[in-house]
């Protein structure tokens, strides 16, 4: 039988007849829990094809087999390959593809050992690799894995997480001590061991690092650090390592005093200016994250040497607001904060700034469970609206693109409430609970569109409508957007993804049925 991760069933890929707006392929049989079992493949920007991931288990109940298919940007299937593992003890933690090479990582209960598997992009073997573990830290860290759902997503600030390194290979990740500090190891595609860098076992700090990108040059990450194992103030550095040294070349604190507090939600390196780019929101001395509302957002621009160039305050009030439409203006006064899903930068020199906005707010059935001893969170994850912030080439705020949608809820982890709201929302998006499905760019750099699913509930109906709102740059300065609706009579799960110019890709889980149905859909 075959599944996509991880659910369990026989895959029967049949061909359909094409609609007039879509080119379609239904899986009887066939069901996916998470988004993450297709993998979109580019050259540049665009979309050249897809992967798919899936479990093969036989009679042989020492072996299954675990499979992935390559489809071509018309969803027609070009190859497949199969590798066996280990049935019931090897769990698969991560995956990855760097444009050259997939990576499968592993981890083997019985022989306590974490194994990763590399092809190349025809699908053939190259390389596999055992490792010990390097710490109980480590152990703890692969066990907590197959404990919760995955997604195949990087955990902020615990997982066994794999990076890609555009072309040139795979960095994973690890922890020192009872999870004192961290450290990085990249191996090329024939997983060779490249570098090897371990945070200062001798400094008084608890250290975690959240990686935000991974470059063919730089692993741009925030290093959060506390003075305690139980200490709940956080200091937020930004990181700066060479992917082929692994040296670090930048490790400076995003507060240039004790007059500043700042989250940090994005942090990028532009190419074009050597300039290393650091975003998120800020507040008052006096406030506290996520119980007071933020003042405004930042940009900071610093130099190789960790210099700060350049450094500029929006405020809400001041500089948001006014170019605001009248309906957006509420949801600057109803506490929510921003996370900067995508930075696009054009051939023009402007910046799109792509965000989505969300707050906590306190769970009534959470807090109950609590009250009666669950384990569970007393907080939850609010969703609004989408918003795209243009800055011009001298990053003034030109303009500000406001998007409504239908709010949603998402569940938080026990503890969630303490986090800052940096933290929150990687958390949030680890999670999968922002309704942004993806941006896709052009390789000219000159348009982009940007895609979001809109929930909305009907009444006297269990099943909620909803749309897919792709919005398009072309180069002016008005947005546009495309509403696709992507309802159904029954329970769907719906999964967007991008694909070939003019088309977006629409996966529907269809629930009780076994049977998944992938569409490419043409955009107005």
């Amino acid at each position: 039988m075959i599944k996509p991760l991880p659910s369990l069933f026989t895959l029967l890929l049949l061909l359909c007849a094409a609609a007039s707006q879509a080119q379609t392929h239904t899986l009887s049989g066939f069901t996916i829990s998470n988004k993450k079992a297709i993998t979109p493949i580019y050259e540049g920007n665009e979309v050249k094809g897809y992967t798919m991931l899936y479990r093969e288990d036989r009679a042989d109940t020492r072996v299954a087999n675990y499979g992935v298919d390559f489809y071509d940007q018309d969803l027609q299937k070009v190859r497949s390959a199969l590798f066996p593992k280990e049935r019931h003890f090897s769990h698969l933690l991560r995956r990855a593809y760097n444009g050259k090479t997939f990576s499968f990582y592993f981890y083997n209960t019985r022989s306590k050992l974490l194994e990763m598997d590399v092809f190349d992009s025809s699908l053939n073997k190259i390389a596999s690799k055992e490792f010990p573990m390097r710490s109980k830290a480590d152990q703890h860290a692969a066990l907590e894995e197959m404990q919760v759902s995955r997604t195949g997503a990087s955990k902020p600030l615990s997982g066994m997480n794999l990076y890609a390194v555009p072309n040139k290979g795979f960095i994973r990740n690890g922890y020192t001590g009872n999870m004192k500090g961290f450290s990085l190891e990249m191996y090329d595609n024939n997983l060779n061991l490249k570098w090897t860098y371990t945070s200062d076992g001798m400094s008084k700090n608890y250290e975690s690092l959240l990686v935000h990108e991974v470059t063919d040059k730089y692993i741009l990450a925030t290093i959060a650090r506390r003075s305690g194992k139980v200490s709940k103030k956080l200091n937020f550095f930004v990181a700066a390592f060479d992917v082929e040294t692994g040296d670090n070349l930048l490790d400076v604190p995003v507060e240039n005093d004790n007059t500043q507090q700042l989250s940090v939600s994005s942090f990028s390196f532009d190419e074009k200016k050597k300039e290393f780019i650091a975003m998120g929101e800020f507040y008052s001395v006096e406030d506290k994250e996520l119980e007071d509302q933020s003042k405004g957002f930042y940009v900071k621009r610093m130099g190789m040497n960790g210099k700060e160039n350049f450094a500029k305050f929006f405020g809400w009030e001041k500089d948001v607001n006014p170019l605001l439409p009248q309906e957006a203006k509420k949801s600057l006064k109803e506490g929510y904060e921003n996370f900067v899903h995508k930075i696009i930068r054009g051939a023009d020199g402007k910046q799109h700034i792509v965000v989505e906005q969300y707050k906590v707010k306190a769970d009534g059935v959470g807090i109950a469970l609590a009250v009666l001893g669950g384990g569970t969170s007393t907080v939850k994850g609010v969703i609004g609206n989408m918003l795209i912030y243009t800055l011009g080439p001298d990053l003034s705020l030109e303009k500000v693109s406001f998007f409504e949608k239908d709010q949603t809820d998402c569940i938080l982890p026990p503890g969630a409430g303490a986090y800052g709201a940096g933290l929150l929302g990687l958390v949030i998006n680890m999670n999968g609970g922002f309704d942004y499905q993806f941006t896709q760019e052009d390789n000219s750099q000159t348009s982009f569109s940007t895609a979001y699913i809109n929930y909305k509930k009907v009444k006297k109906s269990k099943f909620r409508e909803k749309t897919l709102v792709n919005i398009m740059y072309a180069g002016n300065m008005q947005l546009k957007s495309d509403n696709i609706d992507v309802s159904s009579s029954n329970e769907v799960v719906s999964f967007v993804y991008p694909a070939k110019p003019g088309y977006v890709l629409v996966l529907d889980r269809q629930s009780g049925e076994e049977k998944l149905e992938m569409k490419l859909v043409k955009l107005n």
